[in-house]
């Protein structure tokens, strides 16, 4: 499965600004909201408190200083930090990572990844914990592993009877909520809970929806507000890091609301292992795919509000050559991606592409109705009518667990032809 978040090792940061008048200097993450009422809540004992860090390399606050050392410096015991799929740095591109320890506090790293799956913190270690932390910035996209790994942390908080904290981050696609809920059948880690594909909401409103309605036991949830957050704008504040390693800039973020599902199917190249990782879209060159073709997906593009321009790539790993598109996204909070992915699918199967879906797609997807589909099986007007329904069913369960105003919204009217 791991098309969808893997390969390509650099690490960078990138950098995002304001997109309103208001001032960075106003808009706080969760992080940065700590206070000292809060700390003596959670741990009301004169000891310091035992403290475990589910986290990684967006942990940071908006000046680059990490979670780990900002809970140190506040008096709490950090004895483990927990590391999700690509490790504490997020620069593994790999089925297993392995236990570490952090280079600057000598503090143990312990893997929640192995083997393409999550894993679990030991009875041992759940038992020398007063609180669990969780500290991570989202993609946006219900397959993107780290709200996984929030979802079975939260599970064992619950099971422990341990405070679970979550400090909450923003949702960089925006406030759009759109796609299939996962199937019951469909259930695994990279769609661990019945929740929308792109789901419109921060991690600490995740972490209340899965609190009230996917646990069968509730955690002890506390979730740090960011203050002065609107979801319409996506990122806010002035400084992040890539999220893993394909995932290195807000360009490849938004992408990957639709790219990410390209790369479950063959032959489709999506930029993955290289600089351009969900930026682009392209087929293998002796495919010898007309012009017309993707001056057609253009068009396709243009409807959705991303801008696109012709484009040779290399990937220096495999050195295999396709031609495709590079893409642009000036407003994310414009595209329906999912609906944008559904209409390339059926250009694609019009000019006649030969395509295969991956053995991992209907769990990324949510769904097998994807494929039946784009099979003929069953109607796009069909297809939607039923998306909707289950979209506006979970927007109703889930508006107790909105924390931030504008609510999300959901997808717009489909803007293609119903076949």
């Amino acid at each position: 499965m791991k098309k969808i978040v893997s390969c390509f090792t650099g690490l960078s940061l990138f950098v995002i600004f304001c997109f309103s008048s208001q001032s960075c200097a106003e808009f706080k993450l969760g992080v940065e909201n700590i206070s000292n009422a809060f700390i003596k809540k959670i741990c009301p004992a004169e000891k310091p408190c035992v403290v475990g860090l589910i986290t990684n390399q967006t942990g940071v606050d908006q000046k680059g200083n990490r979670t780990i050392d900002i809970l140190q410096q506040r008096g709490l015991n950090l004895t483990y930090v927990f590391a999700p799929e690509h490790g504490l740095n997020g620069v593994l591109a790999e089925r297993d990572v392995h236990d570490s320890k952090d280079a600057k506090t000598d503090i143990p790293i312990i893997s929640l990844y192995g083997n393409g799956s999550g894993k679990m913190i030991s009875s041992e270690m759940m038992n020398s914990l007063d609180v669990l932390f969780f500290d991570i910035q989202d993609s946006g996209m219900r397959h993107y592993t780290y709200i996984s790994t929030l979802l079975n942390t939260m599970k064992l908080a619950a099971e422990y009877n341990k405070p679970f904290v979550v400090l909450d981050r923003p949702n960089p696609l925006g406030s759009i909520m759109e796609g299939p809920l996962v199937e019951p059948g469909l259930i695994s880690f990279i769609s661990i809970a019945p929740i929308p594909l792109r789901h419109g909401m921060t991690i600490g409103e995740l972490a209340w929806y899965f609190n009230g309605h996917v646990l069968e036991k509730s955690a002890q949830l506390h979730v740090v507000p960011m203050h002065d957050y609107n979801r319409t704008h996506g990122f806010m504040g002035t400084f992040v890091h890539q999220l893993s390693p394909n995932l290195q800039s807000l360009q490849s973020c938004y992408g990957y609301s639709f790219l990410g599902l390209f790369g479950e199917i063959e032959p489709f190249d999506v930029g993955v292992g290289t600089p351009m990782a969900f930026r682009y879209i392209g087929l293998p060159e002796k495919m010898h795919c007309s012009k017309q073709l993707w001056h057609e997906a253009q068009n396709i593009f243009s409807v959705y509000g991303v801008k696109s321009s012709f484009h040779h790539h290399t990937n220096s790993k495999t050195k295999k050559l396709s031609m495709g598109l590079s893409l642009e996204f000036p407003a994310m909070s414009d595209v329906d991606s999912f609906q944008l992915f559904i209409a390339l699918l059926q250009l694609f199967k019009k000019e006649g592409i030969a395509f295969s879906f991956s053995a991992a797609f209907d769990k990324a997807v949510g769904t097998k109705d994807v494929q039946k589909v784009i099979a003929g099986q069953i109607t796009e007007k069909d297809f939607f009518n039923t998306l909707h329904q289950g979209l506006c069913g979970f927007y109703q369960s889930a508006r107790k667990s909105f924390l931030y105003k504008p609510f999300p919204k959901l997808t717009k009217k489909v803007k293609m032809n119903y076949t």
